[in-house]
């Protein structure tokens, strides 16, 4: 299959799911395009069909497989995932875990012919014996306090098991690392948007980005186009954190690890339901993503990780003017 004539986007109300929808809309008048989700999202433009699906039932995947049969869906991109982590981490399992196996089990079902799954370079932790430059081969050893992180590695498992289960279906694996542009909003953006950023002494990272107009191409390009296998979604260019953060005109706030860890634990818990661990080691240790196989499939990103960034601070300040 190269072009699907019937696609269905799982969490339509994420960032990639609504902006994916648009952009496949503009791409083709012929197009049809499916969103499945608990909720209608907001806005959600009247030529897509929405179909209401609760992916953490247990009989989530029948009624999923029910939809792409009778619509006739040739490819399913997988969204519904969490753009942060919640403090119910049972909720957030059965989402992005277990729904993700429903979503498996329904794309079986109804013999769909390609599956693309957002997924994160998040996944190959941040580790002080990391190689300069993590592939798509080398291990997603994930993170122990980031449960989210731990979530999508247990997915991707089930996924690869799933793959070899069902040669017939075309699987892609998109990993973008950590997204800015000027209409991205997550919990690292969210951080990065303080006026003192806390950093851990002694630890100036490389910090790598992607902008969320590449990231998107990359999701078009590999729903609309045959592109099976695993790969990472990032910008040329790496930067150490202490760099971007005076390019932005960031106070810089150097802590010790143990008080940091120690002064964040409360807020991180109510948050994200993680011990700080869990975000402020990815600005501790080196995780930074090849991203070769990315650019030699999907063309050549056009922002660097610098002018990802310098849009999203750029985005930023002209908020304050409005």
């Amino acid at each position: 299959m190269s072009a699907p004539g019937v696609i269905a986007v799982t969490g339509p109300g994420s960032f990639i799911g609504r902006r994916l929808v648009d952009r496949l809309l503009e791409r083709s008048p012929k197009l049809r395009v499916l969103a499945l989700d608990q909720r209608r999202p907001f806005r959600l433009d009247s030529r897509v069909r929405f179909h209401r699906v609760d992916f953490t039932e247990p009989t989530a995947d029948g009624h999923c497989a029910e939809i792409l049969v009778r619509e006739r869906a040739e490819a399913v991109v997988h969204t519904a995932f969490r753009t942060s982590p919640t403090p119910d981490l049972e909720m957030d399992h059965e989402l992005e875990t277990i729904g993700s196996l429903h979503i498996m089990n329904a794309c079986a079902a109804a013999k769909v012919k390609r599956l693309v799954v957002a997924s994160s370079t998040m996944l190959y932790g941040p580790r002080p014996d990391n190689p300069n430059f993590l592939t798509e081969a080398n291990p997603l050893r994930g993170h122990p306090d980031a449960h989210s992180v731990e979530d999508r590695v247990e997915m991707e498992g089930l996924l690869s098991d799933w793959r070899q289960r069902h040669p017939d279906s075309e699987v892609t694996v998109l990993r973008p690392c950590w997204i800015m542009g000027p209409t991205y909003w997550d919990h690292v953006t969210r951080f990065f948007s303080l006026p003192v950023v806390p950093m851990l002494l002694g630890y100036d990272p490389l910090m790598q980005f992607v902008h969320e107009e590449d990231c998107l191409h990359a999701f078009e390009r590999a729903t609309l186009s045959p592109h099976p296998g695993v790969f990472n979604v990032v910008a040329r260019g790496v930067l150490p954190l202490s760099t971007i953060l005076r390019l932005a005109g960031k106070r810089i706030l150097p802590l010790p690890a143990s008080l940091l860890y120690r002064m964040a634990y409360y807020p991180s818990q109510g948050q994200t339901g993680d011990p700080p661990a869990g975000f402020y080691d990815y600005l501790r240790y080196l995780w930074v993503a090849d991203g070769e196989r990315g650019w030699e499939a999907f063309g050549e990103p056009a922002y660097t990780t610098k002018e990802a960034w310098i849009s999203f601070v750029s985005a930023r300040r002209m908020r304050r003017y409005r």
